[in-house]
């Protein structure tokens, strides 16, 4: 390397030592300057915080009697919450005792409308009928006169057979449909609940 490009190197180092010096300084003085703001930002919070401090203890000497007023409140409203915790224990009861009775007059009124047995009304029903009926007319037609009893096609229709075995009512078969008739001469045989429930079991 000659004298002259040695010169040349250490007069570029020499301006790139000086660019860098002169941003580290600016660098320096900026930073400086946001710390010198900074330190004014926080002076001015330190002193707002004492004024505060000060208002806060004034304000708690003045309004010390505060917080008697929110116990009292506190009671008044657990009271108010027991209240209406026992409100519901009393409707509870007054349902209940209501659906009791409820219970009671429907047994009582189930008693009073159970009626005669089936077996009684279809030999009755049959015996004012000029012409034979069919199961599923005796079934309708009893429906209709006793429209609190729980009546169907098959329960008529085993009951029928009943009383036609005991002899009170004639079947006659006409192709595929069953035809009954009462026969007005036989005597009525005893018929209660417990037969009508193995007729509408079987």
């Amino acid at each position: 390397m000659t004298v002259q490009e040695n010169t040349t190197l250490k007069a570029a180092y020499a301006g790139k030592v000086a660019a860098d010096l002169a941003e580290n300084t600016a660098e320096q003085d900026r930073i400086r300057a946001e710390i010198g703001t900074l330190q004014a930002q926080l002076a001015a919070l330190e002193n707002d915080h004492a004024l505060l401090e000060g208002v806060s203890a004034a304000l708690g000497d003045t309004t010390g009697g505060v917080p008697a007023p929110r116990k009292a409140a506190k009671k008044t409203a657990a009271v108010a919450k027991e209240e209406v915790a026992k409100k519901p224990v009393a409707k509870n009861a007054s349902a209940k005792k209501t659906m009791t009775a409820k219970g009671g007059a429907k047994a009582a009124n189930t008693g009073a409308d159970k009626g005669p047995a089936l077996t009684e009304l279809i030999h009755a029903h049959l015996s004012g009928q000029s012409e034979p009926r069919t199961a599923r007319e005796i079934a309708k037609a009893v429906a209709d006169a006793n429209p609190g009893r729980n009546v169907n096609d098959n329960l008529v229709r085993t009951t029928t057979e009943r009383l036609v075995a005991r002899g009170r009512v004639d079947r006659v078969k006409q192709g595929s449909t069953v035809y009954y008739t009462a026969r007005p001469d036989a005597a009525p045989a005893a018929s209660g609940p417990a037969e009508e429930a193995a007729a509408a079991a079987s």
